[in-house]
This record gives structure tokens, C-alpha cells and sequence, in this order.
């Protein structure tokens, strides 16, 4: 079965996750490894994170370090209630 193509706030979604994950394992994020993780092209991740500086989802701290602003973590556990929503409506499979 192909698996379904994301869309770009599925991309966000999963990009922010991997920033909080990566920000509490080690002392400085490694971009290459969250684009990675995030099964995206690094020139397409470079842009997506361009994207969410500037909705200041994510913002750049010192010695270069990609941190989640509160507005970030506020979209992730958003999206999160809304995707278990659709869920239980059985609207998402």
C-alpha cells in the first residue's frame, strides 16, 4: 500500500517535534539530523525552518541552537488535540 503523501502542516508538525526532541538530547541541534528524521531533502528542510522562524514557531539561540518558541509548542499540542479529534470522529485513519 503507498503511504500518503504529508501535507506542509504535517511537515511542521513533524519538523517542530523533532526540534523539541533533539533540543532535549543534546546541547546543540544538529539541522542535518532533524531533516533526516523528518524524511525531507535538506534544502526543502532549510526552507520549512526558514518558514517557522518567521511565523516564530522556532527561533535561533545562542551559539546558532534551533529552539521551539512557546508558539511552536502551543501549535504542537494543538494540532496533536486536533488530529486525536479526528480520530475519534473516525475521520483520520
Amino acid at each position: 500500500m503507498k503511504e500518503q503523501k504529508r501535507n506542509k502542516i504535517q511537515i511542521y508538525f513533524d519538523i517542530l517535534q523533532l526540534l523539541c526532541r533533539e533540543s532535549k538530547l543534546s546541547a546543540k541541534s544538529c539541522p542535518t539530523r532533524v531533516a533526516h528524521e523528518a524524511n525531507l531533502p535538506y534544502d526543502r528542510f532549510q526552507k520549512c525552518l526558514d518558514h517557522l522562524i518567521l511565523l516564530s514557531m522556532v527561533s535561533r539561540g545562542p551559539e546558532g541552537k534551533l529552539v521551539v518558541t512557546s508558539k511552536g509548542v502551543e501549535f504542537i499540542d494543538e494540532y496533536q488535540k486536533i488530529v486525536d479529534f479526528l480520530s475519534r470522529m473516525g475521520l483520520l485513519p
